[in-house]
């Protein structure tokens, strides 16, 4: 199976004085105002079309916005000048906005099958003193956790162990290693998993063919009637609710003549928002095959590409705001995101984590319901209903049947 590793961890300089998720450096930091989730719902949806326009590759593919924009929300909180302007540029909104906005969301999932945490790991040499308003900030905004460590194998077994807890042991390994130039990580892990609202019978089940670009594929498709019915310029689809009703799978079929390629081409946020908006309530026949994916990738020239250059850059980068070096100048060495998903006739589990390293240098029912069968290469998301923010979106393409 190809594996895309979505993992993006925010690597943070060093916070004297701090040997484990510190109460103490934090004393007295509290909860963050909050703005509008409707807010982070606006700014996610062309966040997610621009992103997954530059990860995609032709091959499967899965990523989780919202793990990423909130890692690299914690980072803004410490860039300054051009870095900060094109940081928001790559938002869509101010920095404050979009903390203000995430904060209302995070807050707002607790309790519905979706899980998020942040923390900040700073190496612990002397060698970096960070900015208390900087650390507040996280902590206040994202109630993120501060660890300082000696950065060498044991402290990033202890990362990659507080990633799987929080993912529920989906994302193992999140670090490989630990760069020599790193100073400081800002990680964040997000989990779903939920069951289907009406799950698969065993009547449902059955042999069927996937028409892969490799070729055809045997594999196990699960057939039901929906209620919900996606269509728009270019592709139709059908979403599928979770137990509660507040997600729901929500798969988008390309036109034969168009493609998985051209559907991510052409789209946007506003694309993306109408699908799930604008769905009509409407009896559709759905099929689909069950399937896992596991996707990582180091996204730093893809997030360059859509607008901020300047931050992985030594000499131009500006994060004077996270504290100061004896090294040199602070800038991201690497935007890692890794994420996993398994569909099933049970339910959904799904996880990413994403690290940022940070281094010195109701319609009426037609008479015959229309079909959207996913037998050939299809975009999917995983969407917060309540808002219409896409938790996370892939596209599956059959090579790893």
């Amino acid at each position: 199976m190809k594996k895309i590793t979505v993992l993006l961890a925010l690597l943070l300089l060093a916070l004297p004085g701090c040997s484990a998720a510190d109460a103490g450096l934090l004393g007295g930091v509290t909860p963050a105002e909050t703005g509008d989730a409707a807010d982070a719902a606006a700014l996610t949806a062309d966040f997610t079309a621009r992103l997954f326009s530059e990860v995609y590759d032709g091959g499967d593919t899965l990523v989780s916005p919202v793990s990423v924009l909130a890692a690299l929300a914690m980072t803004g909180a410490g860039a300054r000048e051009n870095t900060l302007a094109q940081m928001e540029a790559v938002f869509g909104a101010d920095a404050e906005t979009v903390r203000l906005a995430l904060a209302a969301y995070m807050s707002g999932i607790e309790g519905t099958g979706t899980k998020i945490a942040n923390s900040i790991w700073i190496r612990g040499d002397g060698t970096f003193e960070a900015e208390q308003d900087f650390l507040s900030a996280c902590a206040s905004f994202a109630g993120a956790e501060v660890f300082e460590r000696e950065f060498n194998n044991a402290a990033r077994r202890e990362l990659n162990a507080w990633v799987s807890e929080r993912t529920d042991g989906m994302i193992e390994d999140m670090l490989e290693e630990m760069s020599a130039d790193a100073v400081m990580y800002l990680v964040n892990a997000l989990a779903f998993e939920a069951g289907w609202e009406a799950e698969y019978r065993e009547r449902q089940l059955g042999d069927g063919v996937f028409h892969a670009s490799g070729g055809d594929r045997t594999v196990q498709m699960m057939w039901s009637e929906e209620r919900i019915f996606l269509e728009g310029e270019g592709f139709t689809g059908f979403m599928k609710s979770y137990e509660g009703g507040r997600y729901a799978f929500a798969a988008l079929l390309p036109d034969e003549d168009i493609g998985l390629g051209g559907l991510v081409a052409s789209m946007t946020g506003e694309t993306l928002s109408a699908a799930l908006t604008e769905a009509e309530s409407t009896p559709v026949v759905a099929a689909m095959p069950g399937f896992s994916l596991e996707f990582e990738d180091e996204l730093s020239e893809a997030l360059a590409v859509m607008g901020m250059p300047d931050a992985f850059s030594a000499s131009l980068a500006d994060f004077s705001g996270m504290g100061y070096s004896d090294v040199g100048n602070l800038y991201i060495n690497r935007v890692l995101h890794k994420a996993f998903i398994d569909v099933t006739p049970l339910g959904t589990r799904a996880g990413a984590a994403t690290v940022v390293e940070m281094g010195d240098s109701a319609a009426a029912p037609a008479e015959e319901p229309p079909a959207v069968l996913l037998d050939r290469p299809f975009l999917f998301m995983i969407a917060d209903t309540e808002y219409n923010i896409p938790l996370f979106i892939g596209a599956v393409t059959g090579e790893t049947f």
